[in-house]
């Protein structure tokens, strides 16, 4: 494998079952862990000036746009993904998923500090057959289970979109909507028993609830409500530029050149309006009990602007990985730090899809077996209204090779 890293230090020695409460501290903890920071202590960036004079699409699709990048996906996009389904032949569709457990099946620690698997329980079940004043068996027999979410569920705690008004800068989200509008009240006629923090020590509270806030704009519905469909491509940038296990190292920055290089090791195009995933190794590692993992110094795609020009030309809807941020957390541009600058640039500027978490694991074997990185990608995230972003489990056909094409 080639041996070069681009690093971008951040974050080292966070307790994963501990709760950071805000993104000051998150930021805070994940730059004062930097090496490259400690060292020189620069200042904090301003997105303003850094992302000055590159692209956005605010009002490409009207003012009161909320789609963003997903107005590029029409008939032709799902066309081109289903002729890269079929391009085998009958014989040869396989099918893949790509969400993680969104209840922690697979390990206890959550990916991100604070978003904590969540927990589901029985409310009904067989315990419940014949006992006095149990609704089962209901008349004729038929008997059932039901079950319901017994902690927090955070939307963003497994494989997930992010809505476009997650993340800003300054006082607008996407398009020009005011921050404000993330703030937005909903009053509900019959209050529901629900959790609230305590008294600032990470507790939560069960208290009647009545008024919920959320994003009044850009929110996750208008992802849900169109869902997306087109031709996907895996850039497994973790076998190309990783070790034996395919894994990027955790202080590795993936830039354009990475991207493109990927793409030409593997034979595959990159077209406009393609929904590109890219695989760092991240979530083979987060589930290795022998292997260090942090989610705030994971490898992801590190900012420049000729990747952000690149993005915006090529008209890429949607992008995702399997990491938490899709990008490096903290980033040293020039000798200031950032926190997730390419949220800036390409959630709140292009409107772009993000795509966290995902698990590329079965997918990159598959394409690495059979050298086929194209497929059709189909996702809906949840239908949250006011979510800051919704789970989701997007689902691939792809096209694979037969065992005499492969010799």
């Amino acid at each position: 494998m080639t041996e070069h890293h681009h690093s971008c230090d951040c974050g080292s020695g966070i307790d994963r079952r501990g709760f950071l409460r805000g993104c000051g501290a998150v930021f805070a903890l994940a730059a004062a862990s930097t090496p490259t920071v400690a060292a020189a202590e620069p200042e904090s960036g301003d997105l303003h000036s850094l992302l000055d004079g590159l692209p956005t699409n605010w009002g490409r699709w009207g003012d009161d746009d909320e789609r963003g990048a997903l107005n590029f996906l029409g008939s032709r996009e799902s066309f081109d993904g289903l002729q890269a389904a079929i391009s085998g032949g009958s014989k040869h569709v396989e099918r893949f998923t790509l969400q993680l457990s969104v209840t922690g099946d697979e390990a206890t620690d959550p990916l991100f500090v604070g978003r904590f698997p969540a927990r589901k329980d029985n409310t009904l079940d067989a315990r419940f057959d014949g006992v006095e004043g149990s609704p089962i068996p209901l008349p004729g027999g038929l008997k059932y289970a039901d079950d319901a979410f017994v902690t927090r569920f955070f939307l963003q705690g497994t494989t997930h979109f992010d809505a476009l008004g997650h993340a800003w800068y300054g006082e607008h989200l996407y398009n020009g909507y005011h921050q404000s509008t993330t703030a937005t009240p909903t009053t509900y006629p019959d209050a529901v028993t629900g959790l609230r923090d305590g008294d600032g020590d990470g507790s939560v509270e069960s208290t009647p609830i009545d008024t919920t806030y959320g994003l009044g704009a850009a929110d996750i519905t208008a992802a849900a409500g169109s869902g997306v469909s087109g031709r996907g491509i895996l850039l497994d940038v973790g076998r190309y530029e990783g070790d034996d296990n395919g894994r990027l190292p955790s202080d590795y920055g993936i830039t354009l050149d990475d991207l493109l290089a990927t793409a030409d090791a593997q034979n595959v195009d990159i077209r406009k309006r393609d929904i590109v995933l890219i695989r760092t190794g991240s979530i083979e590692r987060a589930r290795d009990p022998e292997a260090t993992y942090n989610p705030l110094q994971e490898p992801g795609l590190v900012f420049s602007e000729e990747l952000v020009r690149w993005f915006h030309e090529m008209e890429i809807p949607v992008v995702g990985a399997d990491n938490v941020a899709l990008e490096r957390a903290a980033q040293v541009i020039d000798g200031t730090v950032y926190f997730a600058p390419l949220h800036g640039a390409l959630l709140r500027n292009l409107g772009m899809s993000l795509l966290e978490i995902l698990d590329l694991r079965a997918l990159g074997a598959a394409c690495a077996d059979d050298g086929v990185y194209e497929f059709l990608f189909t996702a809906a995230p949840l239908n949250v209204p006011g979510g800051t972003g919704g789970p989701t489990n997007p689902v691939i056909l792809k096209s694979g090779r037969s065992d005499d094409e492969r010799k």
